[in-house]
């Protein structure tokens, strides 16, 4: 008598080879579909803390870079609130605006006889206000609220003297 061969037998082993594959890219598909979506909020928190880091960096090195006497000042132009750093470069002097307007904060650099214009600068970064107060003689206090809403607070002190408050 010849064997017979039975094939039903032998495909199990190839059918759960081909499952146990299957198994294997499923779960590695979903690991990194988790893996982004971690990502993705981990990338848009840090630049949305990176953002207020930033526009305080920015403020705080501006500030103590114009630390001068009377160079700086805390005025209202056309009814903006502006934080005034002013300068003399061969005998003429500039002024360094730092302002928000339209939910943006903006700098404009130019003569000190210069008109106005809130459009006239560079914007810097999108926030929802900009408050700089003098909470002493010698100090600065400037409060950043970012678009979604989250407020930071710096205080600088003034080396070289009070600084001047527009009335």
């Amino acid at each position: 008598m010849k064997p017979t061969r039975s094939t039903g037998i032998h495909v199990l082993p190839g059918l759960f080879v081909f499952m146990l594959i299957g198994l294997f890219a499923l779960s590695a598909l979903t690991l990194t579909l988790i893996g982004t979506r971690v990502y993705r909020r981990a990338t848009d928190t840090a630049a949305q803390v990176g953002s207020s880091h930033m526009v305080l960096s920015y403020l705080g090195n501006k500030i103590r870079t114009f630390d001068t006497r009377d160079a700086v000042r805390l005025e209202t132009r056309d009814g903006l609130p502006v934080l005034c750093l002013r300068e003399t470069l061969d005998g003429e002097v500039y002024e360094t605006l730092i302002y928000v307007y339209r939910d943006t904060l903006w700098e404009r650099f130019a003569a000190a006889e210069d008109a106005f214009d809130p459009e006239g600068g560079e914007q810097l970064a999108k926030v929802r206000s900009l408050t700089v107060t003098l909470a002493a003689a010698h100090l600065l206090q400037a409060t950043v609220v970012m678009p979604d809403g989250e407020t930071r607070t710096l205080r600088v002190a003034l080396l070289s003297g009070p600084a001047k408050e527009a009335r």
